[in-house]
């Protein structure tokens, strides 16, 4: 996954031991992540859909992501976290499925992930100081900011909200914004990213964040039911 992408996709987060049909510590029925797809249904003709899955969890969204060298952030000491937000930790095994929605301007990704064993926590340990960063790695800038979450019965949902800035061999300046709003169900984990949908052209559309935090919430009752 390109540094990019990565930094579009990231998301802020709070330790949560929290499951589905269960407390905490408890044994969770698993979740056929396959049932994400049932949200297809939640949108109109004039939205594309496209699924992918189930599949082994793909090791390359697992653990920190690469940053590019030379950048800094700020606060300096959210460096970790930046790298580590909304992804599951390495050496994660299990079943993964995807939902793909292009339409009204933006593309959705849905992703349901259901580990074999071990919970899908996120260290949330330096969230509080942590609600925005900025980081800066010379032609590429940008922040992360935490946003609200909808809230979800026996889960714990996180969102952040993220831009970048980049300047090309031209000069010319490039900007993109992100959404990502992430339920995490013990074993489970359910995230939805929100992007502009690239038109050649074309300045991009407004994120319609709303919708993307809605989409969690079908989500979610897709892998319930």
């Amino acid at each position: 996954m390109s540094v990019r992408k990565s930094l579009l996709v990231s998301s802020v987060g709070l330790m949560v031991c929290a499951q589905a049909l269960s407390g905490c510590g408890g044994s969770q029925k698993p979740v056929d992540t396959t049932k994400l797809f049932n949200v297809q249904s939640t949108f109109g003709s004039d939205f594309k859909t496209q699924t992918k899955g189930p599949n082994d969890i793909d090791p390359k969204i697992l653990g920190p992501q690469k940053m590019p060298p030379g950048v800094t952030f700020e606060p300096s000491d959210c460096a970790d976290y930046a790298a580590n937000s909304g992804r599951p930790p390495k050496g994660i095994r299990g079943k993964m499925s995807m939902v793909s929605i292009l339409g009204n301007g933006n593309q959705l990704v849905a992703i349901a992930m259901q580990s074999d064993e071990q919970d899908l926590p996120y260290d949330g340990t330096d969230a509080e100081k942590c609600k925005h960063v900025s980081f800066n790695a010379g032609k590429l800038t940008g922040y992360l900011d935490e946003v609200d979450a909808p809230q979800i019965d026996h889960a714990k949902t996180t969102g952040s909200h993220s831009e970048i800035e980049i300047t090309g061999k031209d000069g010319q300046q490039q900007s993109r914004e992100s959404y990502t709003f992430t339920a995490y169900l013990g074993t489970a984990l359910v995230q939805v990213t929100a992007n502009p949908q690239p038109v050649r052209g074309q300045p991009p559309a407004m994120v319609d964040a709303d919708r993307a935090r809605q989409l969690l919430v079908d989500a979610v009752a897709a892998l319930r039911n």
